[in-house]
């Protein structure tokens, strides 16, 4: 029997299983039957809660491959608590199911009760309780963490320490405004959808600001480096005083953590589902993804204060399916699609916002109620109030490398979609595309290209099949005398997902294969254990071990490729380590 608690945590947003702030615990279960395991959880809950005087919250439950994930709401003011709360229940539900497991006594008990009590009346805050109220009855966004309250978006935000919040009375609440707020999620393409809308915002005139994995900017200014594409990241950039638009990357860890750190927005878009990341928050399959990843819907109402929309890809097969069966999906969806006679198109043809490729040419679709009258040469025809607009032909948006990296075209059709409901016209869209490069500056660490002794070579960040089949397809219709790939991966991917990514990067067709070790992402494996896993699939899908390298670091393996490429050929360094290390080593030794 295995009874092992794997996370608890605060839930303070909408989330994958339900709606209300509380507290959930992840568990893995193995040798009893999961539904007996929730039964005694439940009764266990039930009375803890009726202990402390919160029957009236609700509980609930969701039973995945290999365990069990447990929820409870509580006052927003007391989710530390409502964690405890969880966490007692799970350990009386295993004392009573497992004759190996720790014993508390009743005493025991009794003192974690009122334990819990005290720590319920430390964090009551009643006072923020009525701001939170009164917020939403005056309309005002409004943002909470560990620390601060605050009202208001980007120039007229307002934040409190939580122990000196204002007096209603002191407050007027016509001083602060919103500012429009898009969320962009997906297995890949997020960074660069992000990035290149945010250009083509900055480019109208609008200050835009950006979260991603990467950093978070306000137009050019660096506000910080790190991995902000969680609640935290969010919080910094819609607080920030110069934000005017803010889009947020917005991962999937931090949907299933905490839930959306704003329950609405003008525009949220989804750009694509792919096997990531399974095992964790008990995500085991593509379907339960798919759900992680739909949170982001839940923020859109189009009946409601935003009138938000939504934007998919029609080219995914998994968002197409939960267009349709997920309840909280709105109904009006603009989808983009590299292919004009999508059925998905077709099928959603009064949908108002719809990007696809036409001859090589962008082209969008919307209705004429929308229609933007300052590029009359553009209108290419209209009938049923469905205008349609020529953006760019491939040729003019770098990124696409003419066609080529066909998941960029898709990034470029995501970022249309997404900055035209946020009402950028038509000249600061294409003139965002048309300057918006695959380089360090633009997009850092997604498809750069250096010129390198007269070779190319192209750096990416792609670390699952999904992403590696995106850069090895692009390299592929790269016209070159020899072609080289560096990849590695962390060790807390499954073998499978490993063997899957190498064969991903193996349809680039590439002359040589240098594998680099990771050490600080071996995550439980040893050392040696992942670049065999790839070389032996690589060897089974017919490279030869003599077209094999195995190098201790990303470094190593960029410098073993830079030492032998020649003019005319090309070179893909999947990196996903070492990045501006390399980007230096590149530049240092330029050779034209």
């Amino acid at each position: 029997m295995k009874l092992v608690l794997d996370d608890s945590r605060r839930l303070t947003g909408k989330g994958l299983d339900w709606d209300y702030e509380g507290a959930i615990l992840d568990a893995f279960v193995e040798g009893i039957d999961k539904q007996l395991v929730v039964d005694t959880w439940c009764i266990h809950i039930q009375q803890l809660l009726a202990d402390v005087g919160w029957s009236q919250e609700k509980y609930h439950w969701r039973i995945f491959e290999d365990g069990v994930s447990l929820l409870l709401s509580a006052p927003l003011d007391a989710l530390y608590a409502a964690t405890e709360i969880n966490e007692l229940a799970w350990a009386l539900t295993c004392q009573q199911l497992d004759p190996f497991a720790e014993k508390m006594d009743d005493l025991s008990v009794q003192q974690k009760q009122q334990e819990i009590q005290q720590q319920i009346q430390a964090e009551s805050n009643p006072a923020l309780l009525n701001l939170i109220q009164q917020a939403k009855l005056h309309q005002v966004d409004w943002l909470l963490d560990d620390d601060e309250f605050s009202l208001g978006l980007g120039a007229t935000c307002q934040s409190w320490p939580l122990t000196n919040l204002p007096a209603l009375e002191t407050i007027d609440w016509k001083k602060y405004a919103s500012i429009p707020v898009a969320l962009v999620t997906g297995t890949n393409g997020k960074s660069t959808t992000v990035r290149l809308a945010s250009a083509m915002i900055n480019c109208s005139g609008i200050r835009c600001g950006v979260t991603s994995t990467d950093f978070v900017k306000v137009g050019n200014e660096l506000i910080d480096e790190g991995d902000y594409s969680g609640p935290m990241g969010a919080r910094l950039l819609l607080r920030h005083p110069k934000t005017q638009v803010a889009l947020l990357e917005v991962a999937r860890g931090g949907l299933l953590r905490r839930g959306l750190v704003i329950p609405e927005v003008e525009v949220a878009l989804i750009t694509n589902i792919a096997e990531d990341h399974f095992g964790q928050y008990g995500i085991n399959n593509l379907d339960t993804l798919t759900q992680a990843k739909c949170i982001v819907a839940k923020a859109i109402h189009p009946q409601g204060i935003k009138k938000g929309q939504l934007i998919l890809n029609a080219d995914d097969a998994q968002l197409v399916k939960a267009a349709s069966k997920m309840q909280h999906m709105p109904q009006n969806i603009s989808w983009f699609s590299l292919h004009e006679n999508s059925p998905v198109l077709k099928q959603y043809a009064g949908s108002d916002g719809q990007c696809f490729v036409r001859n090589e040419n962008i082209i969008y679709r919307e209705s004429g109620a929308r229609k933007n009258t300052e590029n009359a040469q553009s209108k290419l025809q209209q009938a049923d109030e469905q205008q349609e607009t020529l953006v760019l032909p491939f040729s003019q948006i770098p990124m696409t490398c003419n066609g080529a990296a066909l998941h960029n075209v898709q990034n470029a059709l995501a970022a249309v979609s997404l900055a035209r409901r946020l009402g950028i016209d038509w000249n600061s869209i294409r003139h965002g595309l048309q300057s918006f490069q695959s380089n360090l500056n633009d997009n850092p660490g997604r498809g750069n290209f250096f010129k390198y002794n007269n070779a190319q070579v192209i750096m990416d960040f792609a670390h699952n099949a999904h992403g590696m089949k995106a850069m090895a397809l692009m390299a592929k219709n790269i016209p070159a005398k020899r072609k080289m790939i560096l990849i590695s991966s962390a060790g807390d991917r499954s073998d499978l997902e490993i063997k899957n990514m190498t064969a991903a990067a193996l349809e680039m067709q590439p002359d040589l294969l240098v594998i680099a070790e990771i050490k600080d992402y071996l995550r439980g494996r040893e050392l040696n254990e992942v670049p065999q896993l790839i070389s032996s699939k690589a060897i089974a899908l017919g490279m030869k071990p003599e077209q094999i390298i195995q190098t201790e670091s990303s470094l190593e393996g960029a410098e073993k490729i830079l030492a032998q490429i020649q003019p005319n050929e090309l070179a893909l360094l999947m990196a996903l380590t070492q990045r501006e290390e390399i980007a230096q080593l590149i530049n240092k030794n330029y050779i034209e």
